[in-house]
């Protein structure tokens, strides 16, 4: 039917409605009431924020109430005439919005069909009806759907315009709704409206408001003025909101909150200012605390809109335990929502009028805003021991939700109700504040609140951030870096200890860019996520040690020149990670500052060419997890003896760089030490990312297809478990071996094929040889520097690719080297891949992408120097054989977790090579580990002068 005078979205315009007809008490104007100016204001600056701002509420109906069509929009009628905040408009008149409640009218109420309850179409009605903003000066700000389910309502969705109810209002309503569902009228009269709260407000309210904005202004004129600096440009859109929802920070704060007698809202509150005070290092701190202002008795039952934000200072002078700083918050947030009544326009005045911009003064301190309804400590506190708490943390979940495009303060804390528990809304402008620290800032919160349930926390209410230079036990973090680094981005010197000093090498690269991430890095950084242990971490980081000749002569400040420069000619060394749209980008920098350690050799006596002491500062800086939000994924470190440069200790973050791109980037370095200019950089890590984008998806497309065929029917090589898991369960054994070094070299030259085969052919051997597997599959690492442009890439490129081979009818050593280098060189080919459609594949083939190729032996060949030098390269076969009495075998550092049950690593080592196997024990036993490498060994040196028959067994001709 048609709707006359009624403004109807045209999202739904067309869709099926009814009409509910209201008739109230009479049609009246009014100003907006206070809140409404500051909501009002809000919308003009930022937008309307109206999926954040439309209130969301459903209220169920009994089936056994059997209530039909007409009988609930005669409900829905009832309700708007009884509330004339539910009838009123904000027209402009001579430019400014007033409040116009219509005395009759008519509410389109939109018709779904549900099934079951109807709580799922609730839902997606609810979505839709609050996905479209308001037209304030036209539109009813109540709108309503109807779920049906065979022919009875089971489901009312409301959604309001937070311009005229807040969330108290909103439950006034709803339990007028319910009782008029039920009975059909109400006899009691309605609370104060949104006109009625405007009157008041605009006539004796007007001295309270004055005493507010006295208030404002001293407990302002308290607070050290100093402003957050910007930390970068931030991501679009710069305010990101992660949520937290957790059933232990409730039941730990209702229990905080019955012990200290405060409310549970207080708790949170206190926990939230805590942590952000601790990382800010302030002493004085403001706080935005938001009001329902329902204190006096005639507003208990209003249906307006009457929160307003307080504000009070926390003073944490004396180092306060959290009892002490509970109490102090629980005053002063007492007194600032006393003062949360006042004519905003006033209130502004006020401000202007001493020369304080008061849309800025906000920014630089804290808003926390719980909209739940009962938030007291009354009622019977929860029981709940230390052990049940903990549990109940493992349990949170943590996800982020739609950001913002603005927001008045840098920092912004929200609480709901969630089933079973609470849900903390944590808005975080990423120009001032890393989009990281927003997960840590809400886990922190938790933990203190889970903590003080039990036993007073003292100050600083946890561990507190490091203030030194990075160690192993230290690392830097997006919000609190270290010291150190903090002094060198800000481009001064600071002494760290012993003489040491952090300066800085300022970098200008000439543009900002960012870009999604490239294949490899997208491969990388899943290994990020895997790699928990500190000794697993470090095969994600590539130190390097660059000597410096004493006849260079090199100064500290021609180092830090150099180093400038190179940061400035590769735009993959000043590449941060940023999170936008719940995926990964990579951001470069036009310009900036990296820190540099500068470390004097005390006694050059004992260390003259800086040697050990670059030793020990390759360990400093690479322990310690690169934080790819915060911090550059290059750490720099200069050793001087006698007041100049000896060494120059370089760490790369493996998510930005491979092994390859670090020695290009090492040899940039030698020739910007030496004062040369090198030739063209390569392409940089957005460059790949562009191109791995557009033309190389059909690259990506016939690899996953060769992935595909050659997993079809592979057998693994480490399927079945050979007994429980001993601890520690994943052994790492280590086999340096000159013997292989050179076998592989004669072995490689005499069947004109790479090193890397040979190595390859012979540990299929290994793992096969006394068995009957008619093929082996192995996972390679393949550096994909094949493909045109990427041999001088600076980027991350390396991935894994899958080797098949066919021993089917059992052949020699020679002819398994054969098929080997065809093998490798196929899965070479096809280790370049979208690795996002790749794990798709595999989970559309019913695969668990993250483990179903730890069956498979993962071989990484990662020796930079790959071929033997001619001085023994025609030893025969007793001199090889003699060469490996010399092999040294140890056991490293174990893993606590890992991805393989079987890992080979081939790294370069001092006059050979070095075997390294980490595995699986509960697969691939301890004693197995150093038989297994030098059987490797063994078939190398044997091999090199003749063929070794199946079952390949090293054994003297």
């Amino acid at each position: 039917m048609p709707f006359t005078d009624v403004v109807i979205p045209v999202e739904w315009a067309s869709e099926p409605l009814a009409p509910a007809e209201f008739s109230g008490a009479g049609a009246t104007t009014a100003p907006l009431t206070w809140a409404q100016q500051v909501l009002w204001r809000s919308i003009s600056r930022f937008g309307s924020n109206h999926r954040f701002l439309n209130l969301r509420r459903t209220v169920g109906v009994s089936a056994r109430a059997a209530t039909d069509m007409p009988t609930a929009l005669r409900a829905v009628g009832a309700l708007v005439s009884r509330h004339a905040a539910l009838r009123t408009r904000l027209p402009l008149v001579d430019g400014e919005p007033r409040q116009e409640v219509a005395g009759t009218g008519v509410l389109p109420v939109l018709l779904c069909a549900g099934v079951g309850d109807g709580a799922e179409a609730a839902r997606a009605a609810a979505e839709r009806l609050a996905d479209v903003a308001f037209d304030h000066a036209a539109e009813w700000p109540l709108r309503v759907a109807l779920v049906t389910v065979d022919d009875r309502v089971r489901q009312v969705v409301l959604v309001f315009s937070h311009t005229t109810v807040d969330a108290h209002a909103a439950e006034v309503v709803m339990r007028d709704l319910r009782l008029l569902l039920l009975r059909g009228r109400l006899p009691t009269p309605p609370g104060p409206q949104s006109t009625d709260v405007a009157r008041f407000q605009h006539g004796p309210d007007r001295r309270r408001s004055e005493r507010a904005a006295a208030y404002w202004l001293r407990e302002y004129r308290r607070l050290p003025q100093e402003p957050w600096e910007a930390t970068g440009p931030g991501l679009d859109p710069p305010a990101r909101r992660g949520v937290l929802v957790s059933a232990a920070i409730d039941t730990a704060a209702r229990m905080v909150a019955a012990r200290h007698r405060v409310s549970a809202s207080a708790v949170l509150l206190a926990a939230y200012h805590a942590v952000a005070a601790r990382h800010s290092g302030r002493t004085l701190v403001g706080l935005y605390p938001m009001a329902h202002n329902r204190f006096r008795t005639e507003y208990a039952n209003a249906v307006a809109n009457l929160g307003q934000v307080g504000f009070c200072v926390v003073d944490l002078t004396g180092r306060p335990d959290f009892t002490e700083l509970l109490s102090r918050v629980w005053i002063a947030s007492l007194n600032g929502l006393r003062h949360a009544y006042y004519h905003s326009a006033s209130l502004r005045a006020t401000f202007e009028e001493q020369g304080i911009d008061f849309d800025s003064m906000f920014g630089p301190h804290y808003y926390f805003n719980d909209v739940r309804l009962s938030v007291g400590g009354g009622g019977t506190p929860p029981v709940a021991t230390p052990a049940d708490l903990r549990a109940a943390v493992a349990t949170s979940t943590f996800s982020w939700t739609e950001g913002l495009e603005q927001t008045a303060w840098h920092m912004l804390a929200h609480v709901v109700d969630e089933p079973g528990g609470v849900g903390i809304t944590l808005t975080a402008d990423t120009r001032h504040i890393a989009m990281d620290a927003v997960q840590t800032h809400l886990r922190e919160m938790e933990e203190l609140v889970v903590a003080a349930a039990h036993s007073d926390v003292p100050w600083p209410w946890s561990p507190p951030a490091t203030g030194t230079l990075p160690t192993a036990d230290a690392p830097p973090t997006a919000d609190a870096p270290s010291a150190a680094a903090a002094a060198a981005e800000a481009g001064v010197v600071a002494v760290v200890a012993d003489g040491e000093e952090v300066v800085s090498a300022p970098f200008d690269g000439g543009r900002a860019a960012s870009a999604p991430l490239t294949w490899g890095q997208r491969a990388m950084w899943r290994s990020l996520d895997e790699f928990d242990s500190p000794a697993g971490y470090r095969a994600l980081r590539l130190p390097r040690q660059l000597p410096v000749p004493a006849r260079v002569e090199l100064t500290v400040a021609r180092a830090l020149t150099a180093i400038g420069a190179l940061v400035s000619r590769h735009e993959s060394l000043r590449t941060r990670f940023r999170r936008r749209d719940d995926e990964l980008h990579q951001e470069a920098a036009a310009a900036g500052r990296l820190p540099v350690l500068v470390h004097p050799v005390l006694r050059p006596e004992d260390d003259p060419d800086g040697r050990r002491a670059a030793t020990g500062l390759t360990a400093r800086l690479g322990t310690p997890r690169f934080d790819h939000v915060a911090e550059w994924p290059l750490r720099a470190a200069l050793v001087t003896v006698d007041g100049r440069v000896r060494q120059v200790v370089v760490v790369f973050s493996h998510a930005t760089v491979d092994f390859h791109a670090s020695d290009l980037v090492l040899r940039d370095l030698r020739a910007l030490l030496a004062g040369v200019t090198p030739a063209a950089a390569g392409l940089q890590s957005l460059g790949l990312a562009g191109r791995e984008r557009d033309v190389e998806q059909r690259r990506s497309q016939r690899a996953i297809a060769y992935w595909v065929r050659q997993f079809a029917g592979l057998a693994p090589s480490l399927s079945e478990a050979v007994g429980p898991a001993p601890e520690p369960r994943f052994r790492r054994g280590s086999l340096v071996s000159t013997a292989a070094h050179h076998a592989v070299g004669l072995l490689a030259a005499r069947n004109r094929t790479s090193t890397a085969n040979a190595i390859l052919a012979a540990t299929a051997a290994g793992l096969t040889g006394d068995g009957g597997q008619q093929t082996c599959g192995i996972v390679v690492m393949a550096n994909n520097r094949f493909q045109p442009g990427h041999a001088e890439a600076i980027g991350t490129l390396n991935q894994i690719g899958l080797c098949r081979l066919d021993l089917s009818d059992r052949p020699g050593f020679t002819e398994l080297l054969s098929r080997t280098g065809r093998a490798a060189l196929d899965a070479y080919r096809h280790a370049y891949y979208d690795p996002a459609v790749w794990e798709r594949t595999f989970t559309d083939l019913g695969h668990d992408h993250r483990t179903f190729l730890a069956p498979y032996c993962y071989l990484n060949d990662a020796r930079l120097l790959r071929e033997v030098g001619p001085a023994q390269s025609d030893a025969d076969g007793a001199g090889l054989r003699a060469m490996l009495a010399d092999s040294r075998f140890r056991w490293l550092t174990e893993l606590d977790q890992f991805p393989w049950r079987c890992r080979l690593q081939v790294l370069d080592a001092p006059e050979g090579i070095e075997l390294i196997v980490t595995a699986d024990t509960r697969y691939f036993p301890a004693q197995r580990v150093e038989p297994f490498l030098r059987g490797i060994e063994s078939l190398l040196v044997e091999a090199a002068h003749r063929d070794v028959p199946w079952p390949w067994t090293p054994t003297a001709g």
